[in-house]
């Protein structure tokens, strides 16, 4: 399946399913996956979990969507987008390259998302969240501010999903057109 050029951002807290939704998307579509958790990772395994690192990771995510853009490839940017600031950049970005942007904003049941944490553990990057208590602790930096996008139930099955995201992205590019 193929879609016109658009930067993809994921939206939500952890365990609600993002890394899921991104990764099948990619999949579907056959573009990048750029996974900030990833980035973080790497940088922490060369460097060391110095200071700015989850800064340096987000410069990188976006050096490469950049790149990605910049071949006329669309993207998707798998993070949970915390801050107001790295939904900014990436306006600038889409608006940069004449591109929509698409935020998918991924939620489900508080319950679900405890369970869907706890079970992760061992699973994930020693950074990534993996109990209610630490989530806890961690939710007041999610920063509140208002997107358009996609809003995505992660408790449905996720061929559903899909199907909701791609519908998006078609009217996405279909405004765009329209005078």
């Amino acid at each position: 399946m193929q879609i016109p050029e658009t930067l993809i951002i994921m939206r939500g807290y952890p365990g609600t399913g993002k890394s899921t939704i991104a990764r099948t998307l990619a999949s579907a579509l056959h573009i990048p996956l750029i996974d900030r958790d990833i980035l973080r990772q790497t940088c922490v395994h060369v460097l060391g979990d110095l200071p700015g690192i989850g800064h340096l990771s987000y410069e990188l995510m976006f050096a490469l969507a950049r790149e990605q853009l910049r071949l006329g490839v669309s993207v998707v940017i798998d993070t949970p987008l915390t801050y107001h600031t790295t939904y900014e950049q990436a306006q600038h970005l889409a608006y940069t390259f004449h591109i929509p942007l698409l935020v998918v904003h991924c939620y489900c049941s508080e319950e679900l998302q405890r369970l869907r944490l706890e079970g992760r553990r061992g699973q994930v990057s020693t950074f990534q969240i993996t109990s209610w208590d630490e989530w806890l602790r961690w939710k007041p930096r999610f920063e509140q501010f208002e997107t358009e996008g996609c809003l995505i139930d992660t408790a449905q099955p996720l061929d559903d999903s899909l199907s909701q995201v791609l519908h998006t992205i078609q009217e996405l590019h279909t405004k765009q057109v329209q005078p």
